[in-house]
């Protein structure tokens, strides 16, 4: 059976308790926030995969030296992406070197499974985000024309592992759940 599989860094729950505190104040904006469940850093996107695929992958991750545990720091709350029509309200930070070093082995991991599927599309440096709420561009075009950030925050935690997810599509949004949990 195949699987829309992606490799990610989930956020531990006191930080999205800490987040879910300071959304409230944008509840009321007529957009589809997303359950806190589902905040995570993207560093590989979804592929589908069957289930020995995943598990030679998730082998493969436990053999790899990924590197250390490393600090990561949210300073703001945007109307995303940059430099596009806003649909998407992303909580943002800068990208440690860290980061950045883990998804190059990542992707260097992943590209030595010849059997796996490639992630599609144009590679992008990493933007440091967590996708909060989704909306249909011009929804908020108002707010938009004023500013893109709703507001300053100083978020860390320390990223101590990646997880391999399945992302289930719904009419309701992306569900995502855990498969396999590789310590950094």
């Amino acid at each position: 059976m195949k699987r829309r599989v992606f490799i990610a860094i989930d956020l531990p729950p006191e930080l999205k308790q800490r987040i879910a505190d300071t959304i409230k104040q944008w509840q009321w904006l007529p957009i589809r926030w997303l359950a806190p469940e589902n905040w995570h850093i993207t560093l590989i996107p979804p592929v589908h995969l069957e289930d020995p695929e995943i598990d030679a992958l998730v082998a493969l991750l436990k053999r790899q030296r990924l590197g250390g545990p490393f600090g990561v720091r949210f300073s703001r709350v945007i109307l995303a992406p940059p430099g596009a029509p806003a649909r998407m309200v992303w909580l943002e930070g800068e990208a440690p070197s860290e980061l950045t070093q883990l998804q190059k082995k990542l992707e260097k991991a992943w590209a030595s499974l010849a059997a796996l599927a490639q992630p599609k599309g144009e590679h992008r440096p990493l933007a440091l985000h967590v996708t909060l709420a989704r909306f249909e561009p011009g929804e908020l075009k108002e707010l938009e024309a004023k500013t893109r950030t709703l507001g300053e925050v100083d978020f860390r935690f320390e990223a101590n592992e990646v997880v391999v997810m399945e992302s289930h599509l719904k009419p309701s949004g992306a569900e995502y759940g855990r498969l396999a949990t590789v310590p950094l």
